[in-house]
C-alpha cells in the first residue's frame, strides 16, 4: 500500500481545495477517500481527453472498468495510460503514470469497503459513458443536469457515505442517501458554474441556464446541510471534511458569479478562507451554530421547485445500481426540468 502522502501528493496537484478538505480525515477513512477521489480522477481524464474517435474513447471507458472489477498488470495499466493523447495537462499524466499502484491499492483494500468504491466508481464510469457521447456533450435542460450530476458526483455522495459508515455507522437516518444525492449535486454545480467558460471552450455545454442551476443549486444545498446535520456529532473529523467543503462551495459563489459578469476570474480571497475555515472548525460540534451560518448565506439564494416536465429515463436502469429507490429521483429534479 502506498503511503497517504502518496495520495496528498496527487490530490494537492489536481485538487487543492479537495486536497485541503481530506487532510482532515482520520487516517483508514482518509486513504478510502483518497483512493476512490483518484479512481473517479482517473475517469474524469477518460472524458475529458481529446480522443481521435469516439471507439477509441470506448475502449479506455472499457479497460478501466476491467482494472475495477479484476486486478491489472502493471504492463496493462501501462499500455492503457499510453493511449492517452500527450497533450493532457502535466498533473493528469503524473496520475496515469502512477495509476497501477492506484488499482493494486484498491484491490488491496479489504472486501467491504472494495465492494462500497467499486459500486460507486462503477457506477460513475457508466454514467460518465452515457453522457461522452457527442450528442449528449450539450444538455438540454435542468433535468439532464441534474442526470449528469447525479452519475458525476450524487454518485460519490453514497461512497462517503458507505465508507464512513464503515467507521461509525449513521445509515439508519431516514433518506441518508438521499440527501448524500444533494451534497454532490450541490457541490458539482458550483463546478459547473465556476468552469461553463472552460467547459464550452472545449466543447462541452453543461450549464443550459445559469439561472435555473442557481435556482436548483439552492435546493440541493437545503438538503446537502440536512446531510451534515444528520452526521453524528462523534464523528468530527468526516463532519469537518463536509462543513469545509460545502460552505467554501456556498461562500464562492459571489466570486464565480463576478467572474462570470466581469469575464476576468475572481478568486475568493485567502484570508477569507482561512477566516471562514477556521470558523467552522470553531463550531463544527455545534448544529445550532453551523445552521445560523448557513441562513446567513442561504437567504441570498432564491430557490425555486422544478419545472413540471418530464424527462424519459428509461437509460437509468441500465446505468446505475446503487441504494437510492426511482422514487427519489424527482426530488433531484431528474424527471423535471
Amino acid at each position: 500500500m502506498q503511503p497517504i502522502s502518496f495520495y496528498q501528493r496527487h490530490l494537492d496537484q489536481v485538487s487543492r481545495s479537495f486536497a485541503f478538505c481530506i487532510a482532515c480525515l482520520e487516517e483508514d477513512l482518509r486513504l478510502w477517500i483518497s483512493i476512490s477521489y483518484l479512481l473517479c480522477r482517473l475517469l474524469d481524464t477518460i472524458e475529458d481527453a481529446a480522443w481521435p474517435s469516439e471507439e477509441k474513447k470506448n475502449l479506455s471507458f472499457e479497460a478501466f472498468q476491467k482494472f475495477i472489477n479484476e486486478k491489472p498488470s502493471e504492463d496493462e495499466v501501462y499500455y492503457w495510460a499510453s493511449q492517452f493523447s500527450k497533450d493532457i495537462p502535466q498533473t493528469e499524466r503524473e496520475l496515469l503514470n502512477e495509476a497501477s499502484s492506484i488499482f493494486l491499492d484498491f484491490h488491496s483494500l479489504g472486501p467491504q469497503i472494495k465492494i462500497k468504491i467499486r459500486r460507486g466508481v462503477l457506477n460513475m464510469a457508466r454514467g460518465m459513458i452515457y453522457f461522452s457521447k457527442v450528442e449528449r456533450r450539450r444538455l438540454k435542460n435542468l433535468a439532464e443536469v441534474n442526470q449528469y450530476c447525479f452519475f458525476v458526483a450524487g454518485v460519490v455522495g453514497e461512497i462517503l457515505t458507505d465508507l464512513q459508515s464503515e467507521k461509525m455507522s449513521f445509515i439508519k437516518v431516514n433518506n441518508l442517501y438521499y440527501l448524500s444525492h444533494h451534497f454532490g449535486l450541490f457541490l458539482q454545480k458550483i463546478n459547473l458554474l465556476k468552469d461553463q467558460k472552460t467547459d464550452e471552450g472545449e466543447g462541452r455545454f453543461l450549464v443550459p441556464s445559469r439561472v435555473q442551476v442557481l435556482q436548483s443549486l439552492a435546493v440541493n444545498a437545503k438538503y446537502a446541510f440536512d446531510y451534515i446535520q444528520s452526521i453524528p456529532l462523534q464523528a468530527t473529523s468526516y463532519r469537518l471534511f463536509c462543513s469545509w467543503s460545502f460552505f467554501l462551495g456556498i461562500y464562492s459563489l459571489d466570486w464565480i458569479q463576478q467572474s462570470w459578469t466581469l469575464k476576468v476570474i475572481e478568486k475568493i480571497p485567502r484570508v477569507f478562507t482561512q477566516q471562514l475555515l477556521m470558523r467552522i472548525q470553531g463550531i463544527i460540534d455545534d448544529n445550532v451554530a453551523l445552521e445560523k451560518l448557513f441562513k446567513a448565506k442561504f437567504k441570498q439564494i432564491s430557490s425555486q421547485d422544478h419545472l413540471k416536465i418530464s424527462s424519459d429515463l428509461t437509460w437509468f436502469h441500465s446505468v446505475y445500481e446503487g441504494k437510492l429507490e426511482l422514487d427519489h429521483l424527482d426530488g433531484l429534479g431528474m424527471l423535471r426540468s
